[in-house]
């Protein structure tokens, strides 16, 4: 077990891999990260010593009511560990790149997924271990043992959200195959990370009243279902209150879920594993001739920055689903006009809201773009100068951005005033175009496949891009509320961070 091709030497070397991945992610000075884990550290601290004194005072009751919201928090929860493992299983298995050695090693099949699948458990129960510690550290010293039990609870339920994930990964290839599998589960997962949140926000399009009923009656049709003391609903919630023998039941369940699922999935890990790297291998042949440079060297530079995105739907996937987040604003947009009481106030915030969104959007497609170039050499090469090719990127980048623009402006000027949309425009305009710049000025190279992890640069540019955005923001607020003059303030103050970040570009930049 000790030794080479044991299940603890390779686990550790799985957790040496992501301790190695999370160094190279936090590139930087050592004694700037120092700095953010020592405030990171007393931050979590700080709270972990009030949250531990304040539940203190209560001793934990297991009534239906506690048993309820304690299964509530649970659900929440288990789909965030859910998403978390349906993505960390998906990249462990296309990203990894190490399918071909571990199918040719002598390390029996289960061993190996079941190292794997138990280092993704913890990362995944990493940063909810963290927490938990945070707050259980204090609690001796206060006497609040009976709140230690939530701790194995909560940590036992990174086994069983992994556990359904596996299964999930399985009935997606089964289902849809290898090659859709990598694109439906990253997308099923972080739709399913942003569930919670939707639905959450969902009471807010209605009045008060509606709003507070609709909460109650939500909360009543719950607490039942997840209180009921005899439901195995309320398992996990009954193991944190520590009732009876229901924690190492509850432990049996997830661990032997956890050891089922891996079972089930290593029975066929071979015939998936070899199909997965076994993708790419075919390639299209393409008989019709190359095509003619249509519309010039910008037009063909931007085609195929569009291209390049249409051809990763998994990368494409991961700019568009944070827009989801945004789409409760759209709700709120559409019932405020039908209801008559759209407000100029309330639409400037709309407003600035949708300006915020685009600026988002721009952000991610300029840094794709200009940044994220996969064949450096190639376009340093080619007979187009600098600025040609970073104008076409920044055009490729702005240009869906600004169609994202449209709508918001449509509605705002048809239902709220002409000259709101106008003034909508010309803010998100300006966001949009101060982005792009920016990311032409402070390129900050790095390949496709780090687009979640891609570094943003030095702690002033980040500032300053976040004060540039804001000040448009802030104008756009300042000129649909009907105040347009007031909005030239922070529309002079982003104008002038705007020649900061210019004048303070690379060198290498400069010369270009």
């Amino acid at each position: 077990m000790f030794g080479p091709g044991g299940v603890l030497f390779l686990l550790s070397h799985e957790m040496l891999l992501t301790w190695r991945n999370f160094r190279a992610s936090g590139k930087g000075r050592h004694v700037r990260r120092a700095i953010f884990y020592t405030f990171i550290t007393a931050a979590l601290g700080f709270g972990g010593y009030w949250a531990a004194r304040l539940l203190s005072e209560f001793t934990p009751e297991p009534t239906v009511v506690m048993l309820g919201v304690t299964g509530g928090v649970f659900a929440i929860l288990l789909s965030l560990m859910l998403s978390q493992a349906l993505m960390l299983i998906t990249e462990s298995l296309y990203q990894r790149g190490d399918l071909d050695l571990l199918l040719s090693s002598p390390i029996p099949l289960w061993r190996v997924v079941l190292v794997r699948m138990s280092a993704i458990a913890i990362n995944v129960g990493i940063f909810y271990l963290i927490l938990v510690a945070a707050v259980c550290v204090w609690l001796p010293s206060f006497g609040g043992w009976p709140w230690v039990g939530f701790a194995p609870a909560v940590l036992l339920l990174t086994l069983f959200a992994t556990a359904v994930a596996l299964v999930l990964a399985r009935i997606l290839f089964a289902v849809i195959g290898p090659k859709n599998t990598r694109v439906v589960a990253q997308i099923l997962g972080s739709l399913i990370g942003a569930a919670f949140f939707v639905a959450s926000q969902v009471p807010r399009f209605s009045e008060d009243e509606s709003r507070a009923q609709a909460m109650r009656q939500i909360f009543e049709a719950a607490v039942p279902v997840l209180g009921d003391p005899i439901s195995p609903l309320s398992l996990p919630a009954r193991a944190a209150f520590g009732l009876n023998a229901d924690l190492a039941i509850w432990a049996a369940v997830a661990a032997g879920s956890f050891l089922l699922a891996v079972w089930w999935y290593a029975s066929g890990f071979a015939r998936d594993a070899a199909a997965i790297a076994g993708l790419g291998q075919r390639r299209k042949r393409n008989t019709r001739a190359a095509r003619s440079m249509r519309g010039g060297v910008r037009a063909t530079l931007v085609s195929k920055e569009w291209r390049l995105l249409r051809r990763d739907p998994l990368l494409l996937s991961q700019i568009l689903l944070p827009l989801l987040y945004f789409a409760p604003l759209f709700v709120v947009f559409g019932s405020q006009v039908n209801d008559g009481g759209m407000t100029r106030l309330s639409a400037a915030g709309v407003a600035s809201a949708f300006v915020l969104i685009v600026t988002s959007f721009a952000a991610s497609l300029a840094w794709l773009t200009v940044s994220a170039e996969d064949a450096p050499d190639l376009i340093t090469s080619a007979p187009v100068s600098r600025d040609e090719v970073d104008n076409a990127k920044a055009v490729a980048a702005g240009a869906p951005s600004a169609l994202l623009l449209l709508l918001p402006v449509i509605g705002v000027g048809a239902f709220v005033s002409p000259m709101a949309g106008f003034w909508l425009a010309l803010g998100g305009s300006a966001a949009i175009i101060s982005t792009c710049l920016i990311a032409i000025w402070h390129q900050t190279p790095g390949n496709r496949k780090e687009f979640r992890r891609r570094t943003r640069g030095s702690l002033m540019l980040n500032f300053g891009r976040s004060f540039v955005a804001f000040g448009w923001i802030g104008a756009t607020f300042a000129a649909v509320s009907g105040w347009p003059l007031l909005g030239i303030i922070p529309a002079i103050i982003s104008l002038g961070l705007m020649l900061a970040l210019h004048e303070s570009r690379p060198k290498e930049i400069r010369q270009d």
